[in-house]
């Protein structure tokens, strides 16, 4: 019996309200392309992503083996364990982008997807009849909660293929078809991330949901969600690939060490406790809390319009959101549509007039325009002290570039101690094999957990003992712990800095290259001398004010010297105050006066030089900045006597 289909009804006949007449009439056509603008802009981020060298890396193994991996090649802890790379076709992709046309290309692959991926959304807002203005609002919600991930990873193209199968399913539920597409989703996705079991329960919500509610099966559609399962199998691994989500899923459990160190597989809760608030705001994690509770409040009020799929998808990716701060992106390409329509046919049913004519179109786009500008500047980013910069191609500053062309140059090959999040650069371009990188399924537990533990107390020993290494690279800011251990321990030298990457080496290794000379070093970089005089003179100059770089973020582009900050910090660490204290004086001269923590830092060094009336001057301007700052009031305290 050949299946029917319904009349359309007279809505689906008289002109949608996306259409660029009635969008230009009601005032919407404007905030609308002022979101793609700032889509644009806040896509088009320098990579800094500590796994885009593990992917570079494995695309060139694949092009040049002609083969898939089947154990790790990269490091040399974990040669013996299995590698299963769910993310092939991207890292050929990635890789053959960058032999070809370079880095640049990588930004404007993200941008392409990123923007495909907030197109479908759009339609997928339209599909749930959302108001162009209520759509725009969804827009800025989930670009808001997401874009701190838009990185070069391939967890985005999971975001567009599970946007792309939301949007079938949403179209065959309006007897549309276009189910073909759902196998061919499912080939791809299962060759690029491994999320692509997320499409598979997608397509399982929608069937249980219809036939809930029709009290039939839909036969075309449980064909070609069984057709899309198979098309799962076609990866190099077969089964073993289909499975993979499952080792996944390990990395997720609360006992994991994995899940309890890696900040991004943290809940939003232990998430926001381990940040620091004062500086960052951490908006996507409270506006992630502001989309479950609006989308709980609204379906509840709309109870009886809503589908039996909209409350499995909810509840599936809200609880994945709530286990691990990664998933938030996927939650808010699910719940955006799904609120959406629960707020449209709320007030529906409430005949609720929000007809404020065209001045909430245009306060939208002006606010979306102001932001805008502070993206161009820097200022978006730099107001949270977050090192996300606006441009295309390779952030060279967040990367071990230099360290590990400084390696290569002086065939400094012997075996290596890396920081965890150096090792994808240094798979692709370290000169010898990896200590530890990213691929959390290959590291086994293990030898993770004593990776861990080498970071507390004199942990780094039985590291150094066991593997033997001649050199010790690190991202020193986040190693605090092997900074502190190396101090002691007059078997290892410095021989290299710069604004992140550290590298020691043994004693009885590369002896002609001495103790990194502080004073050498800085005359190098070309940063000056810092004298009483001159750093008196500098604080008479640079006054600390939150207004004027706040107001300067709109039009000026913004300078956050986060190079000469970190090694001002390891200069204090090391105790070499008077080099701290020209790398913060050049960082002040260089940010000006928006950033208290560059006046503390000064601060400090001056006090540890006995400058003490610098030091309270700096510890001052601290205080205007932030009346608040406990360890500025009680060093202030401390120092009445002087």
């Amino acid at each position: 019996m050949p299946e029917s289909k319904p009349t359309p009804s007279t809505a689906s006949i008289v002109s949608s309200p996306y259409q660029l007449k009635s969008l230009l009439q009601s005032g919407w056509f404007y905030p609308l392309s002022a979101c793609l603008l700032l889509l644009l802009l806040l896509s088009a981020k320098q990579i800094g992503s500590y796994d885009l060298g593990t992917h570079l890396k494995a695309g060139q193994w694949i092009v040049q083996n002609h083969s898939i991996p089947g154990k790790d090649t990269f490091t040399y802890t974990q040669t013996n364990r299995d590698y299963l790379d769910s993310n092939g076709l991207y890292q050929v992709t990635l890789y053959l982008l960058q032999e070809f046309l370079g880095f640049p290309s990588l930004t404007l692959l993200n941008i392409l997807i990123l923007s495909l991926t907030f197109g479908l959304l759009l339609w997928r807002l339209n599909l749930s009849n959302a108001s162009p203005g209520l759509a725009c609002l969804a827009l800025l919600l989930a670009l808001f909660m997401m874009e701190r991930r838009f990185l070069v990873r391939p967890e985005i193209f999971s975001w567009l293929f599970l946007t792309l199968s939301l949007w079938v399913l949403d179209q065959r539920a309006r007897n549309r078809d276009f189910l073909y597409l759902l196998p061919l989703i499912q080939f791809f996705w299962v060759n690029v991330e491994g999320l692509f079991i997320l499409g598979c329960f997608a397509m399982g919500a929608y069937i249980v949901s219809g036939f809930f509610h029709q009290k039939r099966w839909d036969p075309k559609l449980v064909w070609f969600a069984l057709l899309s399962v198979a098309a799962d199998f076609l990866n190099p691994y077969f089964i073993k690939g289909v499975l993979f989500p499952l080792v996944l899923l390990t990395r997720l459990q609360g006992s994991n060490l994995h899940k309890q160190t890696i900040s991004e597989l943290l809940s939003p809760l232990e998430y926001l406790k381990k940040q620091n608030l004062h500086y960052d705001s951490n908006t996507h994690i409270f506006l992630f809390f502001l989309l479950v509770g609006l989308s709980l409040l609204f379906v509840f009020l709309s109870l009886k319009r809503r589908k039996l799929h909209e409350f499995l998808l909810l509840g599936a990716f809200g609880y994945m959101a709530l286990t691990a701060v990664r998933n938030i992106p996927l939650f808010a390409l699910v719940a955006a549509p799904i609120l959406a329509s629960a707020i449209q046919d709320y007030r529906t049913r409430k005949s609720w007039n929000w007809n404020l004519g065209k001045a909430l179109p245009l306060l939208t786009t002006l606010f979306i325009l102001l932001l805008s500008l502070r993206v161009m500047t820097n200022a978006y980013y730099i107001t949270d002290r977050r090192v996300d910069r606006l441009g295309l191609g390779l952030d060279s500053e967040r990367l071990p570039v230099k360290a590990t062309e400084f390696l290569t140059k002086n065939h400094l090959d012997g075996r290596l101690l890396n920081h965890l999040d150096f090792g994808g650069w240094l798979d692709w371009k370290g000169p010898q094999p990896t200590f530890i990188d990213g691929r959390s399924e290959v590291v086994e537990d293990g030898f993770y957990q004593e990776y861990v533990q080498s970071f507390n107390g004199n942990g780094l020993i039985p590291l150094l003992t066991r593997y033997q290494p001649q050199l010790i690279l690190m991202e020193y800011n986040a190693a605090p712990g092997w900074v502190e251990q190396l101090r002691h321990f007059p078997d290892w030298r410095l021989i290299y800095l710069d604004g992140c990457t550290a590298i020691y080496a043994h004693a009885d290794y590369a002896k002609e290259f001495p103790t990194v000379s502080f004073p050498s070093l800085l005359t190098a970089k070309q940063i000056p001398q810092a004298t009483d005089e001159s750093t008196a003179l500098l604080l008479q100059q640079i006054k600390p004010s939150k207004f004027e770089p706040w107001l300067e973020g709109f039009f000026k582009p913004q300078t956050y010297p986060m190079g000469l900050f970190s090694m001002g910090f390891f200069a204090l660490k090391a105790e070499e105050f008077p080099s701290a204290r020209d790398l913060f004086a050049e960082g002040l001269r260089r940010a000006g006066g928006g950033y208290e923590e560059f006046f503390f830092k000064l601060g400090i060094s001056n006090l540890h030089l006995k400058n003490y009336p610098l030091g309270r001057t700096c510890l001052e301007d601290v205080l205007q900045l932030n009346p608040n700052d406990q360890p500025s009031l009680q060093m202030l305290n401390s120092l009445k006597n002087y």
